[in-house]
């Protein structure tokens, strides 16, 4: 390898196994729940979630009105 590449290669692989390294430690902070109550979460989340469901249903009946107010009301044809 030339003295152009060398230094090159070396940094990614120090990033490579420094990226690892981070990757595993967070892997493995993420799986130690000791003294961390997720119910809380949870509920938060299913919160999150029933806020978004009621948000889209009310834009999606206004969508349906809007567009049903729009529909002409049949009209009988003339003999």
């Amino acid at each position: 390898m030339n003295q152009l590449l060398l230094p090159l290669a070396v940094r990614a692989q120090r990033a490579g196994h420094a990226f690892g390294h981070h990757l595993r430690r967070t892997w493995n902070e993420r799986a130690d729940e000791t003294g961390i109550d997720e119910a809380v979460t949870k509920m938060i989340w299913l919160a999150v979630g029933i806020g978004v469901a009621v948000a889209a249903t009310a834009f999606f009946v206004g969508v349906f009105e809007t567009a049903q107010a729009n529909v002409p009301d049949p009209v009988a044809p003339t003999p």
